[in-house]
């Protein structure tokens, strides 16, 4: 072989080697788009001041009795603020019963920045938790069950029984693991999930008063469910 032969090869390896790397790094390129795709959040979403009725099945709104419990765990204004909208409202029934309602719902859940759990929004505001029970909740759509909690938090001036869901995307959270990896599949599948708090509540005088109070918030959840237009039921069901 002439050297001549020689050094036309030694230039076409280099530049064959030049090739593939250039290849590689396209298809690492695109690899990379594929693992992070663009992300498409919740922007449509009716309004829920509005659309959640003031009076619905045996129920009409009065004024807040009480200061409701803030649905964040912060005091004063909070920087990690979750929430896009929130409703806090009172409703009566014709045997006097009054049941809090509060809605928080958030476009964007993300992993440090997600709706916050009553039974640490509760400690946060000097309530002691003393029980905290899983709860499985009938609503208006025979086909959904809601998972949620009942809890029974007290302080110095009583307490409140308390009936509750989060829904992060299509999961019903109930524990943070569960939240945070929801949160990642939805990522890597081109979602931003929303999340929505929804939480009934009944003032108690002391701890032996919760167990007539869970009928109570059952029948004032379905009726919710049953009386909000099919968008919001979405919101709070999805």
């Amino acid at each position: 072989m002439s050297s001549l032969m020689v050094r036309m090869q030694l230039m076409v390896l280099p530049r064959a080697s030049a090739v593939i790397i250039s290849a590689l790094m396209v298809l690492a390129a695109g690899a990379a788009l594929l693992a992070r795709p663009t992300l498409v959040s919740v922007d449509d979403a009716p309004d829920l001041e509005s659309t959640v009725p003031q009076s619905f099945g045996d129920w009409k709104l009065v004024p807040n009795p009480r200061m409701q419990v803030s649905t964040t765990t912060a005091d004063g204004p909070d920087q990690d603020q979750p929430y896009d909208q929130t409703v806090m409202r009172s409703y009566v029934n014709s045997k006097g019963e009054v049941v809090m309602l509060a809605l928080a719902w958030g476009r964007r859940q993300q992993q440090e920045v997600k709706v916050h759990r009553p039974d640490l929004c509760y400690v946060a505001q000097g309530y002691q938790v003393k029980s905290l029970a899983p709860a499985r909740f009938e609503v208006s759509d025979p086909s959904i069950r809601p998972v949620g909690k009942h809890m029974v938090a007290l302080n110095g001036r009583g307490g409140e029984a308390v009936s509750y869901w989060i829904r992060i995307g299509t999961l019903y959270s109930e524990d943070a693991w569960a939240t945070r990896l929801q949160i990642l599949k939805d990522g890597f599948q081109g979602r931003i999930p929303d999340g929505i708090l929804v939480r009934a509540s009944v003032p108690l005088g002391d701890v032996s008063q919760a167990a007539a109070a869970w009928p109570v918030l059952d029948r004032f959840l379905f009726d919710l469910t049953s009386a909000v237009p099919p968008a919001s039921r979405a919101l709070l069901l999805r």
